[in-house]
């Protein structure tokens, strides 16, 4: 499990996202915001409406799985009712169980998959978000977050 983990965190760290494993997941979440100096926290337990998610600082999710080879965590829309959470604010922080890393995206969609069905809808986050389609030139949050923390929960 622990190569699983620091191969995970070394792939998130490569497509220049922020990773930390923790067995304290809510001192780590408010030294991050903390850090942050955000004011204007969403959270996908409680999010807000469609129109004010645009004046918020920070979305704070949970992932359902990430994928150890890619960096790649994976929203499960079954769990994740308010994907907006993790693409709209500027700095995304997601939590996820150190449980749920695995290696490859097979191994990630046959965890997710109940009753042999999977989910209408599973949102994939590979670190930022960037683009290359103007002018061929790598440009960060362009349509999502600028900067991705994720947050693994080694304590379980």
């Amino acid at each position: 499990m622990t190569n699983r983990i620091d191969r995970f965190k070394e792939s998130v760290e490569s497509v220049a996202g922020h990773c930390i494993v923790t067995t304290d997941v809510a001192d780590v979440l408010s030294r991050i915001i903390a850090d942050l100096n955000a004011q204007h926290i969403a959270s996908s337990d409680n999010p807000p409406n469609a129109h004010d998610i645009f004046s918020y600082d920070v979305g704070v999710s949970t992932a359902q799985a990430a994928i150890a080879e890619t960096g790649t965590l994976v929203l499960d829309s079954a769990y994740e009712r308010h994907r907006l959470v993790s693409l709209v604010p500027p700095v995304h922080i997601a939590v996820v169980n150190a449980s749920a890393i695995v290696e490859t995206l097979s191994d990630a969609l046959t965890l997710l998959q109940k009753d042999k069905e999977i989910s209408p809808a599973i949102t994939f986050i590979t670190g930022p978000s960037r683009t290359a389609d103007i002018e061929l030139t790598l440009t960060i949050g362009v349509h999502g977050p600028q900067e991705l923390y994720v947050v693994v929960d080694s304590s379980k």
